[in-house]
């Protein structure tokens, strides 16, 4: 589905890369997880990271070829997913 629309999805975690890893293949990802592990600093110039808990919540970003971020989502705990139809067509408004 995104490949159609030219894009590539990329998740990034505070959890450290061999628990990504495992994640991944239970779930059957079909992109890769980044790791923001130790230092968090992408969670956190995306404002998504809660510093206490370390957690970060559940968010989309679609950034443009050029680094602009074109669409942002951040879920609050317990809001659905967004479904992948609704993010093609938020990426289809600007290409």
């Amino acid at each position: 589905m995104f490949k159609e629309v030219n894009t590539e999805v990329v998740a990034i975690s505070a959890n450290a890369p061999f628990s990504q890893k495992a994640f991944a293949d239970f779930l059957k990802l079909t992109f890769p997880i980044l790791s923001d592990f130790p230092d968090l600093k992408t969670l956190t110039a995306y404002g998504v990271l809660n510093p206490q808990s370390r957690l970060a919540q559940r968010s989309y970003f679609i950034v443009d070829k050029t680094g602009v971020i074109r669409y942002k989502n951040v879920l609050s705990r317990g809001q659905p997913l967004v479904p992948n139809d609704v993010l093609v067509g938020e990426i289809k408004k600007f290409q």
